[in-house]
């Protein structure tokens, strides 16, 4: 009887912790769980701030648009390449350029372009809309 107790000892004795290669093997499963989420923390950042970029350029296009489609459609060529609108909403986006063109008409129908670039031209949305000649009135 002695000597089943005595195994049953060793047996526990070599069972009492973790080898090294568990360890080890434990700690590179924990490594790259954190690792990936670090990452997917960092890029919901950039495309957080994207995104944010995206509506601010969007916002001040609409402002633009709203005060280009005020101008009769014969005072459009010389109603210059940039915004009337103010552009104080797009100081997060420092430095961007903001421009207008207007394009050629064709059939009393003229494109007006309208284009926010920031990000050293790394980023850039635009708009172009159509502006028809309707005899006077200030319609699309």
């Amino acid at each position: 009887m002695s000597l089943h107790i005595t195994d049953y000892n060793r047996q526990m004795a070599r069972q009492r912790g973790f080898s090294l290669i568990e360890v080890l093997i434990a700690l590179l499963v924990l490594a790259i769980v954190i690792t990936t989420t670090m990452a997917m923390f960092v890029e919901r950042q950039k495309r957080m701030q994207a995104a944010s970029e995206t509506i601010l350029a969007y916002q001040a296009i609409a402002n633009e648009i709203e005060l280009r489609r005020r101008i009769p459609y014969g005072s459009l060529e010389g109603s210059g390449t940039n915004f009337l609108s103010p552009t104080e909403i797009l100081g997060p986006l420092t430095p961007y350029a903001a421009t207008v063109a207007v394009g050629p008409p064709e059939n009393y129908v003229r494109p007006v372009t309208i284009t926010v670039r920031w990000r050293g031209g790394q980023r850039v949305e635009r708009i172009t809309i159509t502006r028809v000649d309707t005899g006077g009135g200030s319609l699309w």
